[in-house]
């Protein structure tokens, strides 16, 4: 079901003058920006082919429908012709031939003899792009289960059967010990995939490692996939101890590259579905099927921005109703790690929307109610449509200190798209300070962090560590080290696995977060039915800036 990879790429318009998008070479399952050898690649952009979009033979010509790719080193010397895959006015992709050296290349798009400017791209040695349900290299993987139905089953949320391709597919999520195949592109150089051979495994010779939930496993198999020039697979058994998780983050490493990060469900032995402390088997069933899930998310904030010569605090209240599809759910609040844990989230910000936002926020009312120690009478939150995903709320500045900590509730009277809700009430932590703060930063990414702190009233830390480098044209690539800590003991190390996925950059930054575990709360939607959670937390904790070394 993996195999055709034009059909995970979608996308056309009709321009006029070939044009190449900033940050617009892709790999084309990964998404990730470098490229390597016997990899098929996308770009997008305008005026690049026909209207209509035309795909190859199976033997992939220099040429095809006017459209031609070439990739010149910008060392010097021939421009190398990728082979087209398909072409539309508003989306190419193509393969680079196994004989293509790693190095810098200027990539140019030409269409009925017209040539646009380049944009230079990096090919390495490897750069696998797992293919995931999105079709964009983000949520969900489109991975496939060996043991389960022949190999014609793909890892979901629920249990469930879809037609495809004249064969019934079964849909179920993984379970310990299962061995699943994450299909893809850009494993390597293998000249016999270039006509859709297979030199035969390279777990060994490109180092490929899977990690899925912070285990790491070595492949049973890497290596390209006979039938397709450009698909590779990789065949791993899970452990039989691996941790449930329904979104269990996964990458793939090879060649001293790491894949974009993609999640897997796996669901305890016997189970027919994964088990999520947010999310109903409903609400997950509905996101298999392509719907939506609704929640509430909403925080009382204590913040502490530290630098060299000062520290400037924040204190405000802010949230909002919204609708997630699976991809974005993933990403944000699905790919939370579990407590004890961190995840690695690798992804493309463009024009300053990070692809976890949610697609919408929802109306709950003109105002949400909020009371507690040292508020003054009839304070909210207002709601505002400033932001670009729609409704959401916020009260800033509070207008009064929330450092003793103390019980806070919040409320709600309905609005167009969610009814009301009685209160709920929250503790702010009582004390908290991070003890080593001041030892934190510039950072080096080849060596373990960590966090020593003190405090009361909390249950747990978020700690997120973020690294963002500027791909121009308002993009930014942007790896960020997301962690789960108990609050006892006082202390958390990042391994150094983790921090090396960092990018080197002078915009480095930690947010470090004690919070009490949040309380969760419904309410009914005015289309229907009900949220599938809410929740609302009290937290307080520092930020700082720093360069990734």
């Amino acid at each position: 079901m993996c195999k055709p990879l034009l059909t995970l790429f979608t996308g056309i318009a009709l321009w006029a003058q070939p044009s190449i998008n900033t940050a617009g070479i892709l790999n084309a399952s990964g998404y990730q920006n470098k490229l390597a050898p016997d990899t098929v690649f996308v770009i997008f952009g305008s005026g690049m082919g026909p209207a209509a979009l035309v795909a190859a033979p199976s033997d992939y010509p220099a040429t095809l429908a006017g459209t031609s790719v070439t990739f010149t080193p910008s060392a010097g010397g021939q421009a190398v012709n990728a082979r087209m895959v398909y072409t539309v006015a508003g989306q190419v992709a193509g393969l680079l031939p196994s004989s293509i050296s790693p190095g810098t290349y200027a990539v140019r798009v030409s269409y009925n003899g017209a040539a646009g400017a380049a944009q230079n791209v990096t090919v390495v040695a490897r750069s696998f792009g797992i293919a995931a349900a999105n079709s964009a290299g983000s949520g969900p993987a489109q991975a496939t289960i060996g043991n389960v139905n022949g190999g014609l089953s793909l890892a979901r949320f629920t249990s469930g059967t879809t037609s495809f391709g004249g064969f019934t597919w079964t849909l179920t999520p993984a379970h310990p010990g299962d061995t699943l195949v994450f299909w893809g592109t850009g494993g390597g150089a293998d000249p016999a995939n270039d006509t859709g051979g297979t030199s035969g495994d390279q777990t060994a010779a490109g180092g490929f490692a899977v990690t899925v939930g912070g285990r790491t496993i070595t492949p049973l198999y890497a290596g390209a996939s006979s039938g397709y020039p450009g698909l590779w697979q990789v065949n791993f058994t899970l452990p039989a101890d691996i941790a449930p998780n329904c979104f269990a983050p996964a990458r793939v490493a090879a060649g001293g590259e790491v894949s974009n990060t993609v999640t897997i469900a796996i669901a305890p032995a016997g189970q027919s579905a994964c088990s999520d402390p947010n999310l109903s088997t409903a609400s997950l069933a509905r996101l298999d099927a392509g719907g939506s899930i609704v929640g509430g998310a909403f925080g009382l904030v204590h913040s502490d921005a530290v630098t060299s010569a000062s520290t400037t605090t924040q204190e405000f209240a802010s949230g909002a109703f919204y609708k997630w599809t699976a991809t974005e759910w993933a990403l944000g609040a699905g790919l939370r790690p579990a407590l004890g844990q961190c995840g690695v989230w690798d992804r493309t910000v463009s024009g300053g929307l990070d692809p976890a936002s949610p697609a919408t926020g929802l109306d709950a009312g003109v105002r949400l109610p909020l009371s507690g120690p040292n508020l003054a009478a009839g304070v909210g939150l207002a709601r505002t449509t400033v932001s670009p995903l729609g409704s959401i709320y916020l009260l800033n500045p509070i207008a009064t200190s929330l450092s003793a900590g103390g019980t806070y509730s919040l409320s709600g009277s309905g609005g167009a798209d969610v009814g009301a809700f009685p209160a709920v009430n929250s503790r702010m932590p009582d004390s908290f300070t991070v003890t080593n703060l001041t030892s934190i930063g510039p950072v080096d990414r080849t060596r373990a962090l960590t966090i020593n702190w003190t405090g009361a009233g909390f249950d747990h830390l978020l700690i997120d560590v973020d690294s963002t480098v500027s791909l121009g044209g308002g993009n930014n690539h942007v790896v960020t080290i997301t962690c789960d800590a108990p609050g006892p003991p006082g202390s958390f190390t990042i391994p150094a696995t983790l921090m090396s996925s960092l990018l080197v950059t002078a915009n480095g930054a930690i947010g470090i977060y004690a919070q009490p575990n949040p309380v969760l709360f419904t309410a009914n939607l005015a289309a229907g039915g009900q949220i599938d959670f809410g929740s609302f937390a009290g937290e307080r904790g520092f930020s700082k800036s720093f360069a990734v070394q």
